[in-house]
């Protein structure tokens, strides 16, 4: 497993009248550790370009356990946990000072081979070699 955390604070454009982060927000919170994890790897979106395989989201499964509120300090963990077939990444969104759980999510990405749009049923072997370059660094 490889994991990425990043440290973030609930922006005033993030929140309802309420002061509570929108939902939708959160995807965007994973977003910036998902990256994160991919530049820790060595294959940021730049370098999936140039490789000619994008990897959508296909899948994406959230449980809100607690809100996020205005000025509120929260780290997102990204953790790659399957990369066989297609990538699965789990998400937990905490508190940064008491370590609370506020959420929890899971994303499923495909390969595709640009610019045909073409499916692939394997991690492309320019990220799986990335993949295993970093866990034998751990």
């Amino acid at each position: 497993m490889i994991s990425e955390t990043v440290q973030l604070e609930a922006e005033f454009y993030d929140v309802d009248s309420c002061k509570v982060v929108w939902h939708g927000h959160y995807v965007k919170y994973m977003e910036v550790a998902r990256c994160r994890l991919f530049e820790k790897i060595g294959h940021n979106y730049q370098d999936m370009e140039k490789s000619g395989f994008f990897y959508p989201i296909v899948s994406l499964n959230v449980k809100y356990v607690q809100p996020l509120r205005f000025t509120q300090k929260f780290a997102v963990t990204a953790s790659l946990v399957e990369w066989e077939g297609h990538l699965k990444i789990k998400y937990l969104i905490a508190d940064a000072e008491t370590n609370e759980k506020i959420t929890k999510a899971s994303t499923t990405q495909v390969a595709v081979r640009m610019p045909e749009y073409e499916l692939q049923f394997e991690i492309p072997e320019v990220l799986s070699a990335k993949i295993n370059q970093t866990l034998a660094c751990q």
